[in-house]
């Protein structure tokens, strides 16, 4: 393990090296700042910084154990039952691949070797946290940096064996399952334990007359009887970082100690052969980069995907990049999938909404609320199936008989469908759920009217930064990092929030006109009318805003487009 230790140490200080020799560029120097002052206000400064978390009683410090817990569960569970196909099971570099893997090394070395290299962001990862939770004392902030980085290393470690145990299992058919039978009995066991706790609880659940009455229940269910048994791994990493004192964190470190070494002794032990899959990976991603796309026969295994709609041979070029975009889409999530949903849904909602079951309504009420809330918020700064995409494509986009209007508005089409039936589909919930709680459904009709018109001048905010300033905003596949670039994603995120406040105004000027109107006229006051006069201004106003985009796009020169770094 020398030399991969020496290779470790030094791909990590020639990282550090690149990036201190890439602030003489104006714009690394100024996101380099910007992120630094981000830092100091928020976390470091002595005289006005909050003086990190208040301590934590005793019922708060266990509800935050059981969440932390929950968590873990879920993470394990969805690694087993929701394996994500994009990756293999090791993910090697293209330079690992071609000089690792005919090197003399055996694969519990270049197991060992991608642990290592997992360490630096584990403990990276671990001091962000502790700066962000602002331990009170010395040993606070150790306890919570060990902590963390334990949780982390689990978190890595059991993600890597599970990936190497489903790849043994496509590899090996029955023999694989005879060899793994144990994890995946484990695995099965506790899922099947925890749901028929909550199904055999379920009437209890139901009774409940609030959400406190749902969320003590859910705690005394996983601190009482077989789902206690379950979760008590999950609890034992959770409650190191949380300990109230250096004592009882030395109680719970032999604990977490011994289930760090079962998860690194479970990935060391794998038989998976994950070197064709790894380097297969490699070049895929190395293509990626460099805005290649995939091999043909990449293509072709991929293009399974399902056609959202026939597309006409004649019609608006808007439409055939929507058709286009929908089918990328469609092969994580689509607009046809959550319609499907749409009948178990309303079956839920009637169920829920009796009068026995207001506990359960009013937390997914609440949920509905949350999820409604970040799509429009984060959905348009998450679905990046547009422009952003593309635009290291511009070559090719250039060649196309399409004017720069029509391109952007064909390209903001796609998410904006998606995360528009999204807050539609958690409207329709918060109205069905609320029934109970006597809210008024004027207002959640009001919100829906609103936000197709918020998302898409995110959307096209978004795509306009992309155009306006390429070199700035991270576009194709390749996500750079850094606190460099984190602050050119702060000075970019300022601007979005100012063109929306720009943007917001006129419509809520409009929405104030037609809400006065109607009250002299009636003398009541009306959301749902104002709601539709404000949309409608909204959705004007991202017409003539994708008008000016695809101008500046049709001006934009090859060369403004970075090559990904």
């Amino acid at each position: 393990m020398g030399p991969l230790l020496f290779l470790t140490l030094t791909t990590l200080k020639n990282r550090i090296l690149v990036r201190l020799k890439r602030l003489r560029q104006p714009r690394y120097m100024l996101g380099t700042i910007v992120g630094l002052a981000y830092f100091w206000t928020l976390f470091l400064r002595p005289r006005y910084s909050r003086g990190g978390l208040p301590p934590l009683s005793g019922n708060a410090r266990m509800n935050l154990e059981l969440a932390v817990a929950a968590f873990l569960f879920l993470f394990l569970m969805m690694a087993w039952l929701m394996p994500s196909k994009r990756r293999a099971a090791l993910a090697f570099t293209q330079a690992d691949v071609h000089l690792l893997f005919p090197a003399p090394l055996t694969r519990r070395e270049l197991l060992r070797y991608k642990i290592l290299r997992s360490l630096a962001g584990i403990l990276f990862g671990s001091a962000i946290m502790t700066i962000f939770f602002r331990p009170g004392s010395l040993s606070g902030g150790w306890m919570t940096f060990t902590g963390v980085a334990f949780i982390l290393a689990i978190l890595q470690l059991h993600g890597t064996g599970a990936s190497l145990r489903r790849e043994s299992l496509r590899s090996h058919g029955m023999t694989g399952l005879m060899r793994q039978w144990l994890p995946v009995a484990i695995v099965g066991g506790a899922t099947l334990v925890l749901a028929g706790t909550l199904i055999l609880d379920w009437r209890v659940l139901a009774d409940q007359s609030n959400l406190f009455g749902v969320i003590t229940e859910l705690r005394r269910l996983a601190t009482e009887g077989p789902a206690a048994v379950v979760l008590w791994p999950m609890r034992a990493v959770a409650r190191l970082p949380l300990s109230e004192s250096p004592a009882a964190f030395l109680r719970a470190l032999p604990t977490v100690l011994l289930i760090v070494a079962l998860n690194y002794v479970w990935v060391i032990r794998s038989d998976a052969s994950f070197e064709e899959g790894s380097a297969e990976f490699a070049e895929r991603v190395s293509r990626i980069r460099k805005g290649q796309g995939l091999k043909p026969s990449l293509r072709k295994a991929r293009s399974e995907a399902p056609s959202p709609f026939t597309l006409s041979l004649h019609g608006r070029p808007e439409i055939a990049i929507l058709w286009k975009n929908l089918i990328k889409i469609g092969r994580y999530l689509s607009v046809r999938a959550l319609l499907r949903l749409l009948p178990l849904f309303v079956i839920l909602a009637v169920i829920m909404t009796s009068g026995r079951h207001r506990g359960l309504s009013e937390t997914f009420a609440a949920m509905c609320a949350i999820v409604f809330v970040m799509t429009l918020i984060l959905g348009p700064l998450v679905a990046r199936n547009d422009l952003r995409q593309d635009l290291s494509n511009l070559a090719v986009l250039k060649t196309w008989p399409v004017s720069g209007t029509e391109l952007v508005r064909g390209e903001v089409l796609a998410p904006a469908v998606l995360l528009t039936v999204i807050a539609w589909f958690c409207a329709l919930g918060g109205l069905i759920f609320s029934a109970s709680l006597k809210l008024v459904p004027s207002w959640i009709l009001a919100a829906s009217l609103l936000a197709p018109g918020i998302i898409l001048l995110q959307l096209l905010g978004q795509n306009g930064l992309a155009v306006t300033w390429p070199s700035w905003f991270a576009t194709g596949a390749a996500r750079p990092r850094g606190i460099d670039v984190m602050g050119q994603r702060l000075l970019m995120m300022a601007a979005m929030l100012l063109m929306l406040t720009i943007v917001v105004v006129p419509a809520a000027i409009a929405g104030a006109i037609v809400i006065g109107a109607i009250y002299f006229l009636t003398g009541s006051t009306a959301v749902v009318i104002p709601a539709i006069a404000a949309a409608a201004v909204l959705l004007f106003e991202a017409y003539l805003i994708s008008h000016t985009i695809g101008k500046l796009l049709d001006r934009t020169d090859i060369s403004a487009i970075d090559a990904t770094e």
